[in-house]
């Protein structure tokens, strides 16, 4: 029998599952499957976009919906139309009011030319009002937009709204959203392996947030199991059918209880970790300081962390709202239909960058105040940290325009399917492609326990070796 672990990066933007397989109860070679989903015209994706839609008939649709099927909340608001003042033919508006209103037969230059002078007072007293008139149609237009938007039966966010404090001003709450989207994941699954299987999955946080992340997922996923297995007993059709009121009404979100997780087998681990597990595992990194920087469609999130004895201790982690559609959607096009090296603004782009630049500055500046304060140069951190490893995952990670170095982090490395060289992965070559999308969900999969994760307070940077004497110790960068 396998022993079988799924690995779940449960996206802001869409999900990804990879599936560990190990035979011989767990002690053979493992083997690997990226899960395929089913797209409305029967395609099969690797994707599973992370939106949810009440329909007309108050039932709910998941990943891949159909707009067509939207139940209706406000009428789509429409944009006034302001007709702009065209005075191109100044000229000949004159000469016909003179030849309308004049009682001479021909007009004089000096004539002609203060009723141009009058006619362009008006027009630019006009074109202030078009201004004006147009400035406040796109105001109330955005207004309603923003309403329209707020009531809109169609939901995506709220696995950042529930993990990442993201502001959320549906009616539903966005737990439920979480538990409702995953049970529909785990019926898909529960289809496949009957006999279960162990599930480790991601979740945004740092050391100081970690233990009430690692209880709220795990709190969705058992609130999630308990709908599949107790309530619809595993008829995914049933659930399909169920009116959304009905739903809230079976849905619990249980206290959190150490011997349920254990018992459903499951794993929650920071996202920034899992991204770095695959790599770390397989000695693919060089122990010392280093930059990890996951490039997704929402968000970029940067991690600063030491490799040791092949695991990754992350020491810091930062979350910069901004992604490839902030840069396609300020560069004037849609990401989804556009090619984005050939469209993307060369400003927007220096401006995203900018934006890691300075994440990575306030942790030089953040380090330096530590070695500091305990008696070493700040030089001798600078020489630690120079030309040290900067790791670029995610959709971002494929346009160098952006996976590019940051200030002392020069060494640069796109996770590429060279990690999987070893491995045994069902339709290798065509996931390859994928892998910087595929990254967190293989990572996942190869994560023994949450247990052993390693978040580290920053503060304990320095080592207490490196002040242990009066003396100004050099930071030795592979070991500190």
């Amino acid at each position: 029998m396998d022993d079988i672990k799924i690995g779940l990066d449960f996206g802001t933007h869409q999900t990804k599952i990879c599936i560990q397989r190990t035979p011989d109860e767990g002690h053979g070679i493992p083997e690997y499957e990226f899960f395929k989903f089913t797209g409305n015209n029967g395609e099969e994706q690797f994707f599973l976009p992370s939106v949810i839609q009440i329909n007309k008939d108050d039932t709910l649709s998941y990943g891949y919906v159909d707009p067509e099927l939207e139940k209706e909340s406000l009428p789509l608001p429409q944009l006034e139309k302001i007709t702009s003042v065209d005075a191109s033919h100044i000229d000949d508006e004159a000469q016909n009011l003179f030849d309308k209103y004049s009682v001479n037969a021909d007009a004089s230059e000096e004539s002609m030319n203060a009723l141009i002078e009058l006619l362009k007072c008006k027009y630019k007293i006009d074109d202030q009002a078009f201004r004006i008139r147009t400035t406040e149609a796109q105001q109330k237009y955005d207004m309603e937009m923003a309403e329209y938007n707020k009531a809109r039966n169609l939901f995506r966010y709220f696995k950042q709204a529930t993990f990442a404090e993201y502001p959320w001003e549906k009616a539903i709450d966005p737990k439920l959203l979480c538990i409702w989207y995953l049970a529909y994941i785990l019926f898909l699954l529960e289809d496949i392996f009957p006999d279960g299987f162990a599930i480790n999955m991601g979740v945004p946080t740092d050391d100081k947030t970690f233990n009430q992340k690692r209880e709220l997922g795990t709190q969705l996923l058992i609130s999630a199991i308990h709908l599949v297995e107790d309530v619809y007993v595993r008829d995914l059709r049933r659930f399909l059918n169920e009116k959304v009121e009905s739903l809230m009404k079976n849905t619990v979100i249980p206290d959190f209880n150490e011997d349920d997780k254990e018992f459903y087998r499951i794993n929650i681990f920071p996202e920034a970790y899992a991204s770095l597990i695959g790599l770390t595992s397989r000695g693919k990194l060089s122990e010392g300081m280093s930059l990890n920087a996951d490039i997704g469609g929402g968000t970029t999130d940067i991690s600063f962390f030491i490799v040791k004895d092949r695991i990754p201790k992350i020491y810091k982690y930062w979350s910069i709202p901004l992604g490839l559609n902030y840069i396609a959607e300020k560069s004037g096009f849609d990401y989804s239909e556009k090619d984005f090296v050939k469209n993307a603004n060369p400003d927007v782009i220096a401006k995203f960058n900018r934006k890691k630049e300075d994440v990575v500055y306030l942790l030089v500046d953040n380090l330096s105040s530590i070695v500091t304060s305990r008696g070493i140069f700040k030089s001798h951190l600078l020489n630690a940290l120079r030309d040290r490893i900067l790791v670029y995952n995610g959709g971002g990670s494929s346009y160098p325009e952006i996976s590019n170095s940051i200030y002392l982090f020069t060494d640069v490395k796109v996770a590429d399917a060279e990690l999987w060289s070893e491995e045994i992965i069902k339709d290798k070559k065509k996931v390859s492609k994928l892998f910087n999308l595929l990254t967190t969900a293989y990572g996942l999969s190869v994560s023994e326990n949450d247990s052993e994760v390693i978040l580290c307070d920053f503060d304990t940077i320095i080592s207490n070796k490196n002040n242990s004497n009066s003396e100004r110790n050099e930071i030795d960068k592979d070991v500190c």
